[in-house]
């Protein structure tokens, strides 16, 4: 039985893709071979590497505040108690520390994205790599220990992708609120915070003859009340005379849609939305951007809106 056993093993070990290599060194290369095809079933294969980059390129659309908390209300059972507090110490920052702070949140956000950026270029690579390294049928002793690392640095890579995706506290060296007498002053820490980028809903936006409805979304977000407000800029595209070159503004609201009056029948028009500039924004360059042709007018002269009305009262 003993005998028997033994040649069992051995049967095992020296079959499969490598017949004749030494046990030892097979066992090493089975278990290495099969650390790196998990890794390629896992972490590295297609659909965990399109969600990095859909996180990626939702991160880099999004908008990033400047978020001020009083150290003295971070435990506060009622958030809203916290947040009213925070809104009636903002005015007493001072402006050029407050502005020195916005640019240093600027900076972290662009070290975070490039970071991001980099992370998910070495999980394309690795892939590559590793699918190569999967495909070998012997591994030398120093590539063991060189396979054993990538291996370990990709692990950590996608760890550090996870961990960049939160914003982070800003760390200042001096008080942002400047002394008042004998007045107590509020300890103060800063922190960044992320809004979710502004899309439009090409679904349920159009454009009539004279005029475009247009409405817009906050991406992966539930539609409540916005509590904010919104920009949309418009303009003619391709204007032959200097009065259509006039076919171009701005416009300011606090709602999901708005209709834009006053357009140019069978012509196309670019949108774009975003949120509207906010004191302590410290990074949103992106705007959602939407183009869309107007209608022609209907027999009869009727602009689009008109034609409607024209169809439900025709007296």
């Amino acid at each position: 039985l003993l005998v028997f056993s033994l040649n069992v093993a051995s049967f095992q070990l020296s079959s499969g893709d490598s017949p004749g290599m030494d046990p030892k060194k097979w066992i090493t290369f089975k278990d290495l071979h099969d650390r790196v095809t998990q890794l390629l079933s896992t972490k590295l294969n297609s659909c965990n590497i399109k969600q990095c980059k859909s996180k990626l390129d939702i991160l880099s659309k999004c908008s990033y505040y400047l978020e001020v908390m009083r150290q003295d209300t971070l435990h506060q059972p009622d958030p809203q108690q916290n947040y009213l507090s925070n809104s009636t110490i903002l005015h007493l920052i001072d402006p050029w520390k407050f502005q020195r702070m916005k640019k240093l949140g600027h900076s972290q956000v662009q070290i975070q994205l490039s970071l991001l950026e980099e992370l998910y270029e070495q999980f394309c690579k690795g892939k590559v790599e590793m699918e190569a390294i999967a495909s070998q049928s012997d591994y030398g002793d120093q590539e063991v220990a060189h396979i054993n690392g990538r291996i370990a640095h990709l692990i950590k890579a996608f760890t550090d992708f996870d961990s960049t995706l939160m914003p982070g506290e800003l760390h200042t060296k001096h008080r942002l609120i400047s002394e008042t007498g004998n007045a107590k002053v509020p300890q103060i820490h800063l922190r960044l915070s992320v809004k979710m980028p502004v899309m439009f809903d090409t679904s349920r936006s159009e454009a009539l003859a004279d005029c475009a409805r247009l409405h817009w979304e906050m991406a992966g977000q539930e539609q409540q009340e916005p509590g904010e407000q919104f920009e949309i800029r418009y303009k003619l595209l391709q204007p032959t005379n200097t009065e259509e070159g006039n076919q171009l503004g701005t416009v300011t609201c606090n709602s999901y849609c708005i209709q834009v009056n006053n357009l140019l029948p069978q012509r196309c028009y670019e949108f774009t939305v975003k949120r509207a500039d906010a004191c302590c924004l410290v990074y949103g360059f992106w705007n959602d951007t939407m183009v869309l042709r107007t209608m022609p007018l209907s027999p009869g002269g009727f602009t689009g809106s008109q034609e409607k009305r024209r169809r439900l009262f025709p007296w």
